[in-house]
Parts: C-alpha cells; structure tokens; sequence
C-alpha cells in the first residue's frame, strides 16, 4: 500500500512537471515586410486551451486577430496532441519595433517570454507566376484600398453652461462610433494622448476632484435611431473657487483608421492603416457670485439635509448625552465647514466635534455625508432647544437662495444642582492627594512651644560638647 502510495506522487509530480513544460512562446520571423503579419504563437500540450490573456500591446503594431491549430504527433503508443494559438500583429511604420517582455496566462499557469527585436521593411515586391506556357507569365496584383466614411466623433460633455461659485460642474470627454465602423477605427498611443488631453482642460479657478477609473470600457447606445458604442475617456467635477468663466480648449485625439481593399483576398492584407485625427468643440461655462450674504465667502455650494441623532434626550446634572449632525447630499463634502454654534448656554457643555466623511464620485457627481459629533454634558436644570445652538448655513443653486440647516431635538437635564460634585469634578492639585495619609487627631495649642523648648536643650547640649572638644583638641 506504501510503495502504491509513493508511486501515485511521483507520477503526480511528472504529471505537474510536463504540464509546466507543456507551455512555451514563440515569435515569428526577425524581419518581415510591412505588408506582412508579425506573429507570437503559445504552444499547449496536452489539453486545448480554454483562456489565454496577456498578449501585449506593441508600439508600431496593430494587435489582429488570432488562430488556434493542432499538431498531433504519435511516438510508439504514446500519442501527444500540441495546439498552437497565434496573435496576428499588423505592422504601421517600417523601422525597427522592441517587444518588450511579457506573461501570458493560459487557464490559470504563467508563461513569460523574453524580449524581441524585430524590423519591419519596406513592402516585398510580387513575383511573377510563371506558367508551362513561358510567353504568358502571370502576376498577381496588388491589392487596391479605398477609403471608407466612418460615424464617429470626439465629444466633450459639459451639461452646464452657467454655474455659481461652488457649484459642482461635471466635465467627461467620450469618443463614439458606429457599431457598423467599429472595425475601421483602433486607439492609437492613448495613455500619452490623454495625458496631454487632460493637461489642455486643466482649469485654474477651480477645485477638482477626478473620477478615477480602472480601465475603458465600451458603452452601447443609440444616438437617433443608430447604435454607437461609446468610451469614456476621461470625467471630473469641478468646484469653481472665483466668478472666473471655464473655458475648454479645442483638444484632439489621434486615432488608426484602416483603408478596406476594395477585392479582399485570403493571401494579402485586406486593411491599409493610416492615422486620423478627432476634435471636440471649444466650450465656455459662465460662473456668477453668490448673492450678498454675510457669509457668502464660507458657506459651501450644493442641494443638502439634515439627518440627525441623540444617544439620550433626557440626561441627569453632569451626565453626558452624544449628539451627531450630519449632512449629506450632493456637493463639496471634503470641503464643508462645521455648524455654527450660534448660543453658548451655560446649562450645557459642548464639546468640539468629532468629524466623520464619506465621499461617493460616481456618474458625474461628487455626494455623501458628513458627520459632526458632539459630547454634550448636563450643567444645570432645563430644557435646552439645538436649534438654538446650531446652524449650519448653505446655497442652494437650484433655488438659487440660502437656506438652513436646524437641529430639531432637545435636550432635558433633570435633578437638583450639587455644587460638590462641580468642585468634586474639578482638579484642586496635588495638595489634597496626601489627606489619606495623615492623622485626624486634633492638636493642643501649647504642643509646637514644648517642642519648641526641648529643640533648644538639644542644641544648648550639642553646642556645649562642640565646644569642650575643640579646647580639648587645642590644649
């Protein structure tokens, strides 16, 4: 049973051991014409692959599309089937390309492939086909391109045209094309692209929050009566800081567009790569100041309410109670300030906040909560009314006025006042810390006289004996 045992791991460990072995990258030719498919192929042994992910993305190539074949080849009895998947790269430019190093993976195992140089020559001119007959040679001809009308367009998506100051304004810059064009448009260089495409509507006056996103993904929708699919390019929110107009720049994006041949044949390239370019429109958004308030230069900007909670309503003298102001809605939460503490009452003691925020950037919008915190304590006996003692002030650009926010709860601080426990809960120094040390026994008035008396004697003794030492120690 033991030896069955240790024979079962050593061929399971063979088994993991060729299927490691099993996987291998392989490039085509060093050197090809431009007119001609660049190729890496992954060889699988002995199962089909079912998910390959990791081909890469080539500068100065066009990433086509792939094939999947199978060899099977039969030593003695055994009996090995290989599959070859192959990514098919068509070149743009003649010159030299890196392939930089990369990992596939193929159904969850990882293959890396070293680098690569290869170089792309000029188009390789047809040979003629000579037939039995030498007076009637034949030549293929090359192949005939034709430009091919595209639906497709660059767009910056601005909704508002007027703001306030404060006000979020959402700015997403998207590219659509028809799903019928699909095929004759790729994305050319883009991460450098969009990086000088954002830096171009970049506003100064403004706080900004960037909508970050993973990766492109392809929205469908119809636009009339057509399906587009369309990508989102890049989205922010902006929070104008001055009454300073936006202003958004004319900005372009570089995209492959394919000639189609006019006669497609299997045996040569069927699309001609070129590059064009698409613009969006210059666009402006007109910020206004907030009308005269006293604090118009503080308030924050947005469409806000009021949620609120006490721990306990009805607390005793010098008992606590926990009450939490928060605010949410859509708007600068990072930058909102904290209510405003309008009365100060005496019978009550606050403390300053606790602040709590969460933020949610999604679907062009900025919203959340915020949440202040406060301990309060019970002083003296009443009833004492929050609106009273905070607010919190904001505009509301949809009405276009300044509103609110109130607390709506109370607070009852129950029982009779004990000045000692005020003194009691005060810090009177380290004086009183040794009153359980000392006695409690009371004291005659003519104590501190006798031991003032018997203090002399002693000295009277000690000074005595000095004396009858130092003639002593003369003599």
């Amino acid at each position: 049973m033991k030896k069955g045992l240790i024979l079962l791991g050593i061929l399971l460990l063979w088994a993991g051991t060729s299927w490691a072995q099993s996987l291998s990258i392989e490039y085509g030719p060093a050197s090809i014409p431009i007119d001609q498919y660049f190729t890496i192929s992954v060889k699988v042994s002995p199962t089909k692959p079912v998910k390959v992910e990791g081909f890469p993305e080539i500068e100065g190539l066009q990433k086509s599309t792939r094939q999947l074949s199978s060899s099977t080849y039969k030593t003695g009895q055994q009996i090995t089937v290989v599959y070859t998947l192959t990514q098919r790269y068509a070149p743009l430019k003649e010159g030299e390309v890196t392939v930089k190093p990369f990992t596939l993976t193929v159904d969850g195992k990882t293959v890396t492939a070293k680098p690569y140089k290869l170089k792309v020559g000029p188009p390789q001119p047809v040979k003629p086909v000579t037939d039995t007959l030498p007076t009637a040679p034949l030549v293929a001809p090359a192949p005939e391109f034709v430009e091919v009308k595209e639906n497709a367009f660059l767009t910056l998506h601005v909704p508002k045209k007027q703001a306030y100051v404060g006000e979020s304004v959402p700015v997403s810059l998207w590219f659509y094309v028809a799903d019928t064009d699909l095929g004759l448009l790729d994305f050319y260089q883009f991460e450098t692209q969009i990086l000088e495409v954002v830096r171009q509507l970049k506003q100064r006056s403004v706080w900004e929050e960037v909508l970050e996103q993973q990766e492109i993904q392809p929205e469908k929708i119809k636009v009339g009566d057509k399906a587009f699919t369309r990508y989102k390019l890049h989205e922010a929110v902006l929070f104008p800081i001055t009454a300073q107009a936006l202003r958004f720049p004319v900005v372009q994006l570089q995209m492959v567009k394919y000639k189609v041949a006019k006669n497609p044949s299997l045996l040569t390239q069927n699309r001609l790569p070129e590059y064009k370019s698409y613009a969006t429109s210059a666009q402006t958004v007109e910020v206004r100041a907030l009308p005269p308030h006293p604090l118009r230069d503080q308030v924050p900007v947005g469409v806000f309410r009021l949620q609120e909670q006490l721990s306990r309503n009805t607390i005793s003298i010098n008992q606590n109670s926990v009450y939490q102001f928060r605010v949410e809605g859509e708007g600068n939460i990072g930058n909102m300030p904290t209510p405003q503490t309008i009365w100060d009452s005496s019978g009550i003691e606050i403390y300053p906040p606790e602040v709590r925020q969460y933020v949610n950037a999604a679907n062009s919008k900025i919203s959340g909560t915020k949440t202040y915190r406060y301990f309060v304590v019970g002083r003296h006996p009443g009833e004492y009314p929050l609106r009273s003692i905070f607010q919190w002030v904001y505009f509301n650009p949809v009405t276009a006025r300044y509103d609110t926010l109130k607390p709506s709860m109370t607070i009852r601080v129950r029982g009779k006042e004990d000045q000692n426990a005020t003194i009691r809960s005060q810090d009177v120094g380290s004086f009183y810390d040794i009153i359980s040390d000392e006695s409690n026994q009371v004291a005659r008035l003519d104590q501190m006289q006798e031991a003032r008396r018997y203090s002399n004697i002693a000295l009277a003794v000690l000074l005595v004996v000095a004396l009858f030492i130092f003639i002593k120690k003369n003599s």
